[in-house]
């Protein structure tokens, strides 16, 4: 299967997902700038949204959006328990948690204040904001172990992504101990591990890069 993944965001979880679904994957880099993948073709020609994470299955058709793709690799090894059973009412507890980390957390808080194009105030609001729904997760896990008690599944698995870059955009868990106790309970698992292996090299090589770019860019910005 091929995963198409920018280092780092959100489509770390579903590389993780692989991984712990113990299915065979190529990673595809998406340079989260320019669309392009490693070798110069355009990503949107392939995702037209032009937004990770996507997976090509063995048909060749590709599936998009976070909730969906982390569902499908949950389902094609069933045995692994990191979805419910379709039709039960724990699967509807898992969509549950997955629709509250896409909405609540990434796309409210995480991507806002991550993002380039929103003003300063904007990204302060989200900061200040994430405080509501880690207060409502923390509250949850003091009682559960995982998300959906005591069965691991892809929902904290994207859950973990959340926590894992939130301290980076200045949302800090000191507040809530058992949030970072979780997340430190999720990336010590060997498929956390795996993956990270894999995309905290490129996103060093990402940093490198847009580095250099602005460095050779700053000279024709004061000339200019």
């Amino acid at each position: 299967m091929d995963l198409y993944l920018s280092p780092l965001s959100c489509s770390l979880a579903a590389h993780i997902a692989l991984r712990e679904a113990g299915l065979p994957v190529r990673t595809l880099r998406v340079d989260r700038k320019t669309k392009l993948l490693d070798d110069g073709s355009e990503y949107r020609a392939i995702a037209p949204q032009g937004i990770v994470p996507a997976i090509r299955l063995d048909d060749g058709a590709v599936l998009t959006e976070s909730a969906a793709v982390l569902q499908y690799i949950a389902d094609q090894v069933p045995e692994k328990k990191l979805a419910p059973p379709w039709g039960s009412r724990e699967r509807y507890r898992l969509v549950e948690w997955m629709n509250f980390c896409s909405t609540e957390l990434h796309k409210k808080h995480l991507w806002t204040v991550f993002s380039t194009k929103v003003p300063e105030a904007s990204r302060a609001w989200a900061r200040e904001g994430a405080g509501v729904p880690l207060a409502y997760v923390a509250s949850h896990l003091e009682k559960s172990t995982w998300l959906l008690g005591d069965d691991f599944t892809v929902a904290d698995i994207y859950l973990f992504w959340c926590l894992l870059v939130a301290p980076h955009g200045g949302v800090s868990l000191d507040a809530w101990p058992v949030l970072k106790a979780y997340a430190d309970r999720v990336q010590a698992r060997p498929a956390s591990a795996a993956a990270l292996a894999v995309e905290f090299p490129l996103w060093q090589q990402e940093q490198a890069r847009n580095a250099a770019s602005a460095a050779a860019a700053a000279p024709a910005a004061r000339e200019s």
